[in-house]
């Protein structure tokens, strides 16, 4: 008999796989792939498995309570093998479900299969498949029951820091996909912020690649410590066949898998200001133009001031780090303003701590977010412990000051700072909004001397 399945033996369900055996459980595997199943045959390194082929014989070789972690790709998938299983199912077995899936359809699962007495959980798995095999970050979401009766499987497979498992209980229905969702918006904003940042340095600066290169590296003993550095770090000195950078040789075409996007509805929906991670999704898409770029890069002739940083390396290493400061604020709230709306009552604290090691925009600047986070402020920028920005503003500022001059197409450089500053406005230019929408659509408008709604005859 086998402690838990894993139903799907592709890139991370068969390094999900490994980690369990590794840790000592044992585990029933599914494909319908014989290749697949093949393949992990010849790659596992034990014996406390087997690969089944039919879903009866599968759940029919579990111990009690039965988990089945479905690693499939999200969507209509998911749908279906909870279709196929559901004749052998049992009340009291646990159905997780650790792919991408859309927050809104693990509510309707959850839902669901609890009227069936089944425990659903939705987890989001963060970590790659190094991460899926040495100890991934998950946010786990849906059925408490169902997290109680697994979370000892779960924890010991999940990446520790400093003894503490990067795996735990999030919130009910979808939270746990929906704090995997805005990690995932968080992470576009600093890849975004890493290329504009670099585009700086190339284009801006014209540097050479190997000095970029270093300073990236330099980076990684700074406050920037963190995965995506340590592997932009990486990436800059790996070299072509013919001895020239590979990165030169990459189509500047971003691709997605929709994650972005989702974060960005949900911004809209929960009336929650995201601009770094809206420009880093939109740089995506407007990527996939080149021909209307090339061709505007022909036509539309504009006059430059060439970027003077006295001390660009600092400066430009400032302007970063407050980017992926806002851009964890901007998330952040994302999620705290979704548990309130959703009653999930999710623990902020908690749930951001789950992101200190194991995924993938872990950073030894997350500490310094955990703690600020105990402050309870509406946004971390609000914060004591974070205050250290405003020393950062300098820099910053100079720094896209300089790019704007030089017209370098920068988009979530220059939205985060207008974001920042839009922290220190106590009063906004919409009350122009507000009078010219009364004015054509006699929306009405509220004042700061009196109570209530008016509207005014304004032509």
């Amino acid at each position: 008999m086998y402690e838990i399945a894993i139903y799907g033996l592709g890139v991370m369900g068969s390094s999900l796989a490994k980690n369990l055996l590794n840790k000592g459980f044992s585990v029933a595997l599914f494909s319908k792939n014989e290749e697949e199943g093949r393949r992990f045959v010849y790659e596992a390194l034990n014996e406390n498995w087997k690969v089944f082929s039919e879903e009866k014989t599968l759940l029919s070789s579990l111990t009690s309570p039965r988990i089945i972690f479905l690693m499939i790709t999200a969507g209509e998938p998911v749908d279906i093998v909870i279709k196929n299983l559901s004749p052998y199912l049992k009340k009291g077995d646990i159905i997780i479900d650790g792919g991408n899936s859309y927050f809104k359809d693990t509510s309707r699962r959850t839902n669901y299969l609890k009227e069936l007495g089944i425990f659903y959980l939705g987890i989001g798995v963060s970590g790659g498949e190094k991460g899926a095999l040495t100890g991934p970050s998950m946010m786990v979401g849906g059925s408490l029951e169902g997290w109680e009766a697994s979370r000892y499987i779960l924890q010991k497979i999940a990446a520790h820091l400093q003894g503490e498992s990067c795996c735990n209980y999030v919130g009910p229905e979808g939270a746990g996909h929906y704090v995997k969702m805005v990690h995932n918006g968080i992470e576009y904003a600093i890849l975004q912020l890493i290329a504009d940042t670099y585009a700086v340095m190339k284009r801006g600066l014209g540097l050479d690649h190997e000095i970029i290169t270093k300073i990236f590296s330099d980076w990684k003993s700074s406050q920037l410590n963190s995965y995506l550095i340590d592997i932009t770090a990486s990436v800059l000195s790996k070299r072509d066949s013919d001895g020239a950078p590979l990165v030169d040789k990459i189509l500047d075409v971003a691709r997605q898998k929709g994650t972005g996007s989702w974060t960005l509805e949900e911004a809209v929906a929960r009336e929650v200001y995201v601009p770094t991670i809206c420009e880093s999704v939109f740089a995506r898409y407007f990527s996939a133009n080149r021909q209307l770029r090339i061709e505007g890069n022909q036509m539309l002739t504009t006059t430059v001031a060439p970027m003077q940083l006295e001390d660009y390396n600092t400066q430009l290493k400032d302007t970063l780090l407050a980017g992926i400061i806002c851009s964890y604020a901007q998330g952040i709230e994302l999620i705290q303003k979704a548990s309130i709306d959703y009653g999930w009552n999710i623990d902020l604290v908690s749930t951001v701590s789950l992101w200190r090691d194991g995924c993938i925009i872990r950073s030894q600047l997350l500490q310094d977010i955990v703690e600020a986070l105990m402050e309870r402020k509406q946004n971390i920028l609000l914060t004591k412990k974070l205050s250290y920005i405003t020393a950062l503003e300098p820099s910053w500022r100079e720094t896209i000051t300089q790019v704007q001059n030089d017209a370098l197409a920068v988009p979530t450089l220059i939205s985060t700072l207008s974001y920042y500053d839009c922290f220190h406005t106590d009063k906004m230019s919409v009350n122009i909004v507000q009078a010219l929408r009364d004015c054509f659509g006699a929306h009405t408008y509220e004042r700061i001397d009196k109570e209530g709604y008016f509207h005014t005859n304004w032509e």
